[in-house]
Order: C-alpha cells, then sequence, then structure tokens
C-alpha cells in the first residue's frame, strides 16, 4: 500500500515537473529578441529593394500572375547580378514582423506588422506567392503582407510576386 503511494506521488511529481518544463520552454521562445536591424548594403541598392532577415527583397511586382509564371519571373530574374528564388512561406511572413521572426502558437493572434517600413520602400501591400506548398494538391501558400497572414492560394489563381536573393 505504501508503495502504490509513492508511485502514485511520484507520477504525479513527473507530470508536474513536465508542465512546468513544457511552460518554461514556451515563455522562453515567445520571450521578444532583439529587433533585427538591416545593416547598409556595401552597395547602394536602387529603389523599392530592402534587406529584411539576411535575404535581400526584390520590389513586389504591380500585376498579378499565376504561381508557374511567378516561379519563372524568380528563377529567370538576373536582377542586380544576382540568382533570385520565390520566398518561402515563413520568409514572407518574417518580413512584416518588427523582429523577423514567424510567430510561435501564442503569438498567431497578435500581429508584429511592420507595413509602414515596407510602404516607405515604395511596396504595395498585397498576397504574396510563396514557394511553400499547401497540404491540399493544387494549393500553395500566399502571404498577405499588410497582416503577416498566409493563406492558401490556387495554383491557377493569380496573386502578386516579391523574389528574394
Amino acid at each position: 500500500m505504501m508503495q502504490e503511494a509513492y508511485y502514485y506521488h511520484m507520477k504525479k511529481l513527473i507530470i508536474t515537473l513536465t508542465a512546468l518544463l513544457l511552460t518554461l520552454n514556451g515563455a522562453w521562445a515567445d520571450t521578444p529578441k532583439k529587433a533585427d536591424v538591416p545593416s547598409a548594403p556595401l552597395v547602394k541598392l536602387p529603389p523599392g529593394y530592402i534587406i529584411s532577415g539576411g535575404l535581400i527583397w526584390a520590389p513586389i511586382t504591380a500585376t498579378t500572375v499565376t504561381l508557374a509564371e511567378a516561379r519563372n519571373i524568380c528563377s529567370t530574374s538576373t536582377a542586380l547580378g544576382y540568382k533570385w528564388r520565390l520566398p518561402t512561406k515563413d520568409e514572407l511572413i518574417a518580413l512584416t514582423r518588427y523582429d523577423g521572426r514567424t510567430p510561435s502558437v501564442r503569438q498567431t493572434l497578435i500581429y508584429y506588422t511592420d507595413a509602414s517600413t515596407l510602404r516607405s520602400q515604395g511596396w504595395t501591400l498585397y498576397d504574396v506567392w510563396s514557394s511553400t506548398p499547401g497540404t491540399v494538391v493544387g494549393m500553395q501558400f500566399i502571404v498577405n503582407l499588410e497582416g503577416g497572414i498566409a493563406n492558401y492560394g490556387d495554383e491557377n489563381g493569380v496573386s502578386h510576386v516579391s523574389c528574394v536573393k
């Protein structure tokens, strides 16, 4: 009987400690980090090009294109002498955050949109194609640059493009 009580209390203690560690880990992960301040590039970028999250971002397109066209635009671009690609969903979300992070579960209801910085660079904040496929066939993630919210877009639908290097 005493041994059963001992195991019961030990099990309860382990569960409590595990819950405490998970809570502390979540709180630590949600602690705001120092905001990334892009360093000045060695070469002055043309208007509309920005540096964020260690990436150079090409200006957003004024016209909408399909996903296939977006991929082609980025993969064939040689702007500024670089090879470009379509950004991932997480890179696009990080672009809209003050601190450059993607949100954790607790932060998805809090917007850290840095829309004014993007607008000051001449960006119009549209939905933009990402290179991240959706979990549904024929769907691809698009990210709204106004609020940093990812959603599904039909691959045959149209959206805007920004390429990264």
